[in-house]
């Protein structure tokens, strides 16, 4: 006589994660790879007006994955930004920086107000003194090697050894039922 048992088992909490992360898009003071700096306060007004910009890849406009939510502190521009992950190219991005391949930032904004770093130089850098900031973006090379994350979330080692422990589970279960 042959038995036969049907079993659904069903995940107990199925989490998604918040898919943002944490970063610097620039910083006051030092010296970027173009030879500007940006100048203490050089932000503040574009914070006045908006807080939100939109993340973009590679200064591409046309490739907006996510959102930054502004704010400065006394190092630069802080920013906490958050994928679009029903965007695949957003999603890919989110992947890319998750393994460590990408983990720059770049700002892209307009020159309100300015002085050249070396009055002799006047086409060499500058301190920008205000800007106003129309997107961010996650680069391959930043203009400014200090915007990076610091911080990535959306991978959350307890749902993995759920999800682990749960396949287990059921990998018991069969092993029990093929037994009977």
């Amino acid at each position: 006589m042959e038995k036969l048992k049907t079993f659904v088992v069903k995940s107990v909490e199925e989490e998604s994660a918040d898919f943002h992360f944490e970063a610097y898009a620039s910083t006051y003071g030092n010296t970027d790879r173009d030879g500007d700096v940006m100048a203490k306060g050089c932000f503040d007004n574009t914070l006045k007006t908006k807080a939100v910009v939109p993340m973009c890849l590679n200064h591409d406009r046309n490739r907006v994955i996510g959102k930054h939510e502004l704010s400065v502190d006394e190092k630069g521009l802080r920013t906490r930004s958050t994928f679009n992950l029903s965007d695949p190219e957003a999603k890919k991005t989110y992947d890319l920086m998750k393994m460590g391949a990408l983990d720059s930032l770049s700002i892209g904004f307009f020159i309100n107000d300015y002085e050249p770093v070396d009055a002799k130089q006047p086409y060499g850098g500058c301190i920008f003194k205000e800007v106003e900031i129309f997107e961010i973006s996650v680069v391959t090379v930043p203009a400014n090697p200090q915007a990076t994350v610091d911080n990535i979330k959306g991978f959350d080692m307890s749902v993995v050894d759920k999800r682990i422990a749960q396949a287990n589970m059921k990998q018991d279960i069969m092993s029990k039922l093929a037994t009977i």
